[in-house]
């Protein structure tokens, strides 16, 4: 046998197969039991959970769509629950004082404000959620002033904050309990000149509503209102 011009003798050819046979492996077992590497990316962190059910939670590399490891994302494992988390980028805005007179401000329309976008794009989310039977995502409102859920002076949830699902699902404080948010913590109620917060989450056996894309605010517009937003990362199971 020749290579590039050489004659190999049989323990050459043998080193040369067994190359071939462990690098043929290798890529069997790539393929069957991904490891969340970017050269291994698992199709979600179930899968991933389920072929090395040791591993740590941590960030590792999926392909939803079991496409091209290319546009592979990177991504949050809790491994012990199966749960994939999409991080957005920002994950938060900046603080913000608009004054106007609009009833309701959607965030992406405010000059100051943002376009909420997560750390893949909009074909991996898909395979992701049609993957999935539950999502979850929690959003926290820092407020100056500014109502963010009940309004302990009105007694009201008119001035709640508004959320748009990723299928354009609008989410509200109040209203059927398929489109209702939940409050982890509320202390926006009331105004008194102080910093406070507001927790609140979503979670829906309707994946295709996750994550959300854009708050709307229903208590801004005073020069004495101030209001920042996080956003949580969309956990999906």
């Amino acid at each position: 046998m020749r290579m590039f011009g050489k004659q190999i003798n049989d323990e050459e050819k043998k080193k040369l197969l067994l190359k071939a046979y462990e690098s043929l492996k290798a890529s069997y077992d790539r393929f069957m039991r991904p490891d969340g590497t970017k050269m291994a990316p698992a199709r979600s962190c179930r899968d991933l959970a389920v072929a090395h059910p040791n591993f740590d939670s941590g960030d590792y590399w999926l392909d939803p769509n079991a496409g091209d490891i290319k546009d592979a994302i990177l991504a949050y494992c809790d491994i012990p629950n199966r749960v994939t988390c999409v991080y957005p980028q920002p994950n938060a805005t900046s603080e913000i004082n608009h004054i106007g007179k609009e009833q309701e401000l959607w965030l992406s329309d405010i000059e100051e404000g943002m376009k909420i976008t997560y750390k893949a794009d909009s074909n991996q989310i898909g395979f992701l959620q049609l993957l999935s039977v539950t999502a979850t995502q929690n959003i926290t409102y820092h407020c100056l002033d500014s109502i963010a859920y009940f309004d302990l002076n009105l007694k009201s949830y008119r001035k709640g904050l508004k959320l748009l699902g990723w299928n354009d699902a609008e989410i509200m404080p109040k209203g059927h309990k398929r489109l209702r948010y939940d409050i982890l913590e509320d202390g926006c109620r009331a105004k008194n000149g102080k910093w406070k917060k507001t927790a609140l989450t979503y979670s829906t056996d309707n994946p295709s509503r996750l994550p959300i894309i854009d708050i709307a605010m229903r208590d801004v517009g005073d020069k004495n209102q101030r209001f920042r937003i996080e956003i949580g990362p969309a956990c999906f199971q």
